[in-house]
């Protein structure tokens, strides 16, 4: 023991006082065994790229908050419409320029009776400008029971109330002059139905409640919430599908320019630097013109029910597309050829080249696999921008066409009556800028978990 402190020990200390500070003994040098070998091998699992970005974006409370606030967006837009019984274009006469949170009389007037039946239909929330019911067959399913029956007799200002354990029958129709402020009436008449409806018998759906106009309604009578969800729908889809275009046409376009090299990546660069300078929204302007007319000939034209859903947006919409795919990608391009640039001199991509891969394969397997971070947060910075202009356009009336809305032409609407109803512009903007800015913060997020020269 002592011969070894002496031969090791770097200073001429006493060996006593070295084991009277360390607490070493005779013993503290023999071989360990096994059980003590094993407890001081500290054994980490595996984990994937992916799986280690996630950890990395985890521990990134910014961008898992502004995550969710997007996902509470996403359900806004696309699952809301499902629970609230009003459509985009629906025009609701007696509902016109309402508040948030108001009814009109009539929906006044027919809250009165809810509770006093189980459910209801009232002519008075009919959409269009015609909300009496005319004379001809309609059904009603409820219960797992169908309720058929003929109108001889236009019923207008009329609700037709079910009751499965009613006075006389489960259907019952009470006029709303009838119905006093406790939600009692005065008197009804029994709806004569048979349980087997005709071929051209129109189906009702029944309420339970009437709903409110959460955002309130516009000049037209149409709900601004809904509106605010299908045109919340139409802005994140438009803003993908912009991000994918850009994606698909940029990492081709500077894989090839960056593999190429020499003359091939000069004349490539030259001519997005020449793209640069061409202003897009003169390029939309010019699309709309040049392809109106010819767009809604196709659309009218077509029976495919992706052509169709294309023209419920507008031509210019598709001139939107055709100009991301025309100018958008540059910036896409110029990012994935600074990657190749640096990959292509990497050993893998030496040993598949000796090998003989082609080009196509060297990009396809070697180079854009390992761009994928890039890629990744380059189309997701590219959906808000994407979104934004968008938007914008719509806001000057070269966006979707009505009675479609996106967030821009909501507030478009919106601003000829600001200064009356401000509530109309307030809703779509806020929506807006919420789904915007939460992109934002999620692709930084990306950024820091996706590149490995920021690894903590």
């Amino acid at each position: 023991m002592k011969e070894v402190f002496a031969k090791y020990s770097p200073f001429q200390v006493d060996p006593k006082e070295l084991e009277e500070a360390f607490g070493l003994d005779e013993n503290s040098f023999d071989s360990a065994n096994e059980s003590e070998k094993e407890s001081m091998v500290e054994m980490h699992k595996s984990i994937s790229y992916w799986a280690d970005a996630w950890r990395r974006f985890k521990a990134n409370h910014v961008s898992m908050v502004a995550l969710g606030v997007f996902i509470v967006c996403m359900l806004f837009a696309f699952a809301g419409p499902k629970f609230v019984p009003y459509n985009y274009a629906d025009q609701l006469r007696n509902a016109q320029k309402l508040g948030p949170m108001e009814y009109s009389k009539q929906e006044q007037q027919i809250k009165l009776i809810e509770g006093k039946c189980k459910a209801f239909y009232a002519t008075a929330l009919r959409p269009g400008s015609i909300t009496a019911l005319d004379k001809g067959n309609y059904v009603i399913k409820k219960g797992g029971k169908t309720y058929a029956f003929t109108l001889d007799q236009i019923w207008e200002d009329a609700v037709i109330m079910y009751m499965p354990s009613g006075i006389d029958a489960e259907l019952i129709v009470v006029k709303m002059k009838d119905i006093v402020s406790d939600g009692s009436f005065i008197t009804y008449d029994v709806v004569n139905y048979t349980d087997t409806a005709a071929e051209d018998a129109e189906e009702l759906s029944l309420v339970k409640r009437v709903f409110p106009h959460v955002f309130g309604t516009d000049s037209s009578g149409r709900d601004s919430m809904v509106r605010t969800m299908f045109g919340a729908r139409v802005s994140i889809i438009i803003g993908i599908i912009a991000a994918l275009i850009v994606l698909i046409i940029g990492s081709i376009y500077g894989s090839i320019s960056g593999l190429a090299g020499g003359t091939v990546d000069f004349i490539m660069m030259r001519i997005v630097e020449l793209i640069y300078s061409i202003p897009e929204v003169l390029v939309v302007l010019l699309l709309q013109v040049v392809l109106k007319d010819p767009l809604q000939a196709w659309f009218d034209s077509s029976k495919n029910p992706f052509v169709k859903g294309l023209g419920d947006l507008g031509s210019g919409i598709v001139s939107i597309f055709i100009t991301f795919a025309l100018l958008y990608w540059v910036t896409m391009a110029r990012i994935v050829r600074g990657q190749v640039l640096q990959l292509k001199k990497q050993e893998y991509v030496t040993a598949a080249t000796a090998l003989g891969a082609s080009s196509r394969r060297i990009i396809k397997r070697h180079l854009l696999p390992n761009c994928v971070g890039q890629l990744v947060i380059t189309t997701c910075l590219q959906i808000p921008s994407a979104i934004f202009l968008e938007s914008f356009l719509s806001f000057l009336g070269m966006g979707v066409s009505a009675p479609m809305a996106s967030l821009g032409s909501l507030c478009s609407d919106a601003l000829q009556t600001i200064s009356l109803f401000p509530y109309r512009l307030i809703f779509p903007a806020i929506i807006l800028t919420i789904i915007v800015l939460s992109l934002n913060l999620v692709g930084d997020g990306l950024r820091d978990s996706l590149d490995p020269r920021l690894k903590k």
